[in-house]
């Protein structure tokens, strides 16, 4: 039997850890929401999950609307409420805003170009509720007179909520400080990043850390802390870890610190996956039915919860804007359960494990709370994991210790075999 070199063994290795990458798997849907006379189709922007305290399985999408406004959804896919005052080009939600008289409520922010600024509105935390309301009704929107495509609420380590808006036009990226006052809220402004067309964002409290999607470029983090600075690092630029392109991108928050960023590529139709700790790939999924059937395409808006929202959606829920539904003849959204998005995958992703009551997790998902974890200002938890430079790897963290395992490994029997 010939021995190999260390050069050709180290090649062998590479390429079989670059074959560890594989061609994007399909995960399942199992309902869809079927657009009303009010909200017609093909205009959706955005989607936001509202998470019901009193009853999760009633709990809400909201859809930023280009034409029309906000609309909401049950978990069945059964339209419930149209907001028609004005256009939304992206929406967020986040429970536990402080209101008068010490009480509190989900704030749901919109986007509006119609209104020029961020529109605040309370949802109903009713069991049977899901309503939206203006809040302040009379009250200019926050930031009055700016456009913004794209916005997000967090709770951040220090207690306090704060939004994220991008600009339209590359106006880059605008952070504010929101406190409630007389009945209504006052937004602060707090930094200004210049990070081109932002066309996604998500937040990451416990890694302090802020995800941007810019358009041309690629996937971004920055600091979410106001006093982080506006220097960013580019977590994969466009072509490199299976990006072609990226469009709205969201955080799946497993138990502890582990779980997912996923972001949308609209050119590949796919949605693809990176390790919350490690920022490396793990590989692409594609939403679809048995067959391919009805697949989701272009997609402007997704969700990835990891709380259980009743029995329809145990482990979790993964929601994708269809911008080419041929089952409704428009765009809508296409709804599963986190399991079958992890199962789809070999070995299966995380799923977050579920309080034994069955409730809602107060350590997952964006409404359980700012978290116990403080995470140190390199942005390291005290776990151990680590954040990846802006190399554009496109491997996995599993993949990277396995290529240096085998290397040691093929050091060791090089040596032995000189020796002998």
């Amino acid at each position: 039997m010939r021995n190999l070199s260390l050069p050709a063994l180290t090649v062998v290795l590479l390429s079989t850890a670059a074959g560890a990458q594989t061609a994007p798997v399909t995960a399942p849907y199992t309902v869809q929401t079927q657009p009303g006379a009010r909200s017609g189709g093909g205009t959706v922007n955005d989607v936001a999950l509202w998470v019901n305290p009193a009853d999760p399985a009633a709990s809400r999408l909201i859809t930023a609307d280009q034409n029309n406004g906000l609309f909401t959804y049950a978990l069945d896919g059964g339209e419930l409420q149209a907001v028609t005052e004005g256009t939304s080009s992206s929406v967020d939600v986040l429970g536990g805003f402080p209101l008068a008289g010490g009480t509190s409520a989900a704030l749901v922010l919109s986007a509006s170009p119609t209104l020029q600024g961020l529109v605040p509105y309370v949802m109903d935390a009713t069991a049977d509720g899901g309503g939206l309301t203006r809040l302040s009704p009379t009250a200019a929107p926050l930031d009055v007179g700016v456009t913004y495509g794209t916005v997000r609420l967090a709770r951040l380590t220090d207690g306090t909520i704060q939004a994220f808006g991008g600009l339209v036009s590359g106006g880059g990226l605008r952070q504010f400080l929101l406190t409630p006052t007389d009945g209504g809220v006052t937004a602060t402004p707090l930094r200004d990043i210049p990070a081109g067309n932002v066309l996604g964002l998500a937040v990451d409290p416990a890694y302090r850390a802020l995800y941007v999607a810019q358009q041309g470029q690629g996937l971004y983090r920055y600091g979410a802390d106001a006093d982080a600075g506006i220097a960013g690092t580019q977590v994969v630029g466009l072509g490199d870890g299976g990006l072609t392109s990226v469009g709205r991108i969201a955080l799946y928050e497993a138990s502890g610190l582990d779980g997912y960023l996923v972001a949308s590529d609209p050119s590949a139709n796919t949605f693809v996956v990176f390790d919350r700790r490690t920022l490396g790939r793990v590989g692409a999924f594609q939403l679809g039915q048995d067959g391919g059937t009805d697949a989701v395409e272009q997609s402007r808006g997704l969700v990835a919860f990891s709380g259980a929202l009743g029995t329809a959606f145990p482990e979790g829920l993964f929601v994708a804007h269809d911008g080419v539904s041929s089952s409704t003849l428009s765009d809508n959204l296409k709804l599963t359960s986190w399991g079958n998005v992890a199962r789809a995958f070999t070995p299966p992703l995380v799923i977050a494990q579920q309080p034994a009551d069955g409730g809602v997790d107060g350590g997952t998902g964006k409404d359980g709370g700012g978290g116990g974890v403080i995470i140190d200002p390199g942005g390291n938890p005290s776990g151990g994991g680590r954040i990846d430079d802006d190399s554009g790897c496109g491997c996995t963290s599993t993949s990277v210790s396995a290529v240096a395992t085998l290397g040691l490994l093929a050091l060791s029997l090089l040596g032995r075999r000189r020796r002998n």
